[in-house]
């Protein structure tokens, strides 16, 4: 019996190279489609990763500015801090001095008490003198001998008339005057008795009581026209006087218009608490009667009583009457003014306020 040949079995065949070769392939084929997924994927996220750096980078510069401003912030607060600081110590300073100065000031007060106290005692042993009056008057025993009347409260208003009148005791001798220089009628005896009479009152009154003088021909004037309204104290040197270096220059002229006097004495700025009329008789002008040619007896008596009615109300009103002929009614007419308004009427004699 024939043996069998043995077949050489052959190791790399033909079939098993080509498996070698496919899975070989396969594998770099899956190495390749990895390596380009991973490459697609690495430049996503270095992509991501560069904005992330950008923000951050954004981030970090407005850190940075807000660092810087925090730094000067910080360094204008230290200096405010340093000026503040500095200032506390000049004021500092100035409380010590000023504490010092006061300390100073207080020791010159207690010596300057100490010096007015002794001065104090001093005057007491010096014998008083009296300070003469801004008036004089002629006989100072017989200050109050005029008591006709009492002024009341603390605001006198004089009204003085200043008319053509006021020159003489009858109307043809103050006819005959009106014809004379200012410089004369000044020194008419009537009228100087007038303005002696005027300066007697403001001398008469309490220290405490003010007045104030309106003169009234055909207009109504305050003595001292820069000081209207003003209500003046009698030991007031220097008003009291102005007010009579006033009177010196007056001059009576015109008629007397006692209506408006009255009228402007309600004003506000005039608010009397007495009145002392200085008059020689019924008024021969009027607001409210004008004059129409010769004024009559009948007439002056319609004026008063239009001026009359014109006086402040619960005002007392104190009348000082001169003498003058021919004007019959104006004591009776006066009087009944006086008494109605709780005042007084005086008809002085020709030696007042002289003796």
């Amino acid at each position: 019996m024939a043996r069998l040949k043995r077949r050489t079995v052959e190791v790399f065949s033909i079939s098993f190279l080509d498996c070698i070769s496919c899975g070989f392939g396969a594998v770099l084929l899956l190495f390749v489609i990895t390596s380009g997924k991973k490459a697609d994927i690495t430049e996503k996220k270095l992509g991501d990763l560069q904005t992330i750096a950008n923000q951050l980078e954004q981030e970090i510069t407005i850190e940075e500015e807000a660092i810087r401003k925090l730094e000067d912030t910080t360094a204008d607060n230290v200096s405010r801090i340093k000026s503040l600081e500095d200032a506390r110590t000049e004021m500092e300073q100035k409380i010590i001095n000023r504490e010092e100065i006061l300390a100073l000031l207080m020791t010159e007060q207690s010596t300057l008490e100490d010096e007015l106290r002794k001065r104090m005692e001093e005057k007491e042993d010096i014998p008083r003198v009296e300070e003469p009056p801004p008036i004089p008057i002629p006989n100072i025993e017989r200050r109050q001998y005029l008591t006709g009347f009492k002024i009341n409260g603390d605001r006198v208003l004089f009204l003085v008339e200043t008319s053509g009148g006021m020159l003489d005791v009858t109307v043809d001798g103050a006819i005959a005057w009106s014809s004379e220089p200012d410089y004369e009628k000044r020194e008419a005896p009537k009228w100087k008795r007038v303005i002696r009479s005027i300066q007697w009152m403001i001398n008469s009154l309490d220290p405490e009581t003010k007045y104030q003088i309106l003169t009234f021909s055909d207009e109504v004037l305050p003595i001292l026209p820069d000081r209207d309204g003003e209500w003046l104290l009698p030991n007031d040197r220097e008003a009291t006087g102005e007010v009579i270096q006033r009177l010196n220059l007056l001059v009576p002229k015109g008629g007397a218009n006692l209506e408006r006097a009255f009228m402007i004495s309600r004003d506000f700025k005039y608010a009397a608490e007495s009145i002392v009329l200085f008059t020689d008789g019924l008024p021969t002008l009027s607001d409210t009667y004008p004059g129409r040619g010769s004024v009559g007896d009948r007439d002056r008596e319609r004026m008063f009583r239009a001026a009359q009615r014109r006086l402040p109300p619960r005002v007392p009103v104190n009348i000082i009457l001169y003498p003058m002929s021919g004007d019959p009614a104006a004591p009776m007419l006066f009087w009944e003014l006086a008494n109605q308004t709780r005042g007084g009427l005086v008809s002085p004699a020709k030696s007042w306020p002289d003796t």
